[in-house]
């Protein structure tokens, strides 16, 4: 017994000094202060959120445009690895998907289209993110990876906001680009 009656002595007085800290009349918070700290929330959540949402849709559509630029670069050193000439086939909104053929002809024939992974049984792997694929002609890398002929595929961002072009340069080379911008 003696330790609990020495524990509840410790707890009172614990009680005690924290009850000396508060005086009457400062237990809190005005009703001035909390209206005033909601109001600068409000001020800095107005102008933080359309600036966060306007960041969160460039980088979608930068993702998207990325994400084209790694599938090209994968048909290019399909190409070169295998030592045949392949080509990307992309369908526009509102499928957004491209896939791989090797070969010249396009739309791609049944047996010559590339199935890896994240392609599903026909070989069309789909742009995630909700994002669209504007402008997509087709583009073949030839064995030596050089693209056949320059071209410009667009990425635009779910809100149609923002968009990007991916430029294939004839010696093969893939860039991001703003809109507009001449592919080299």
């Amino acid at each position: 017994m003696p330790y609990a009656f020495q524990r509840e002595s410790n707890m009172t007085k614990n009680t005690a000094i924290l009850g000396r800290s508060f005086r009457p009349g400062s237990a809190g918070f005005s009703i001035l202060e909390l209206v005033m700290l909601i109001a600068v929330i409000g001020v800095l959540s107005a102008i933080g959120f359309p600036l966060y949402l306007s960041y969160a849709r460039a980088q979608e559509t930068d993702s998207a445009a990325r994400v084209i630029v790694v599938a090209l670069n994968q048909a290019r050193q399909l190409a070169v690895t295998r030592g045949v000439s392949f080509s990307a086939e992309s369908q526009t909104h509102p499928n957004n998907r491209m896939r791989f053929c090797s070969g010249l002809v396009v739309p791609c024939p049944g047996g010559n289209v590339y199935t890896g992974a994240e392609t599903d049984g026909s070989g069309w792997r789909t742009l995630e993110n909700s994002s669209r694929i504007t402008l997509g002609p087709t583009i073949t890398f030839s064995s030596l990876g050089a693209a056949t002929a320059a071209g410009r595929l667009r990425v635009q961002n779910s809100s149609a906001t923002g968009s990007l072009d991916v430029c294939v340069s004839p010696s093969g080379r893939i860039r991001v680009m703003a809109v507009g911008a001449a592919c080299p």
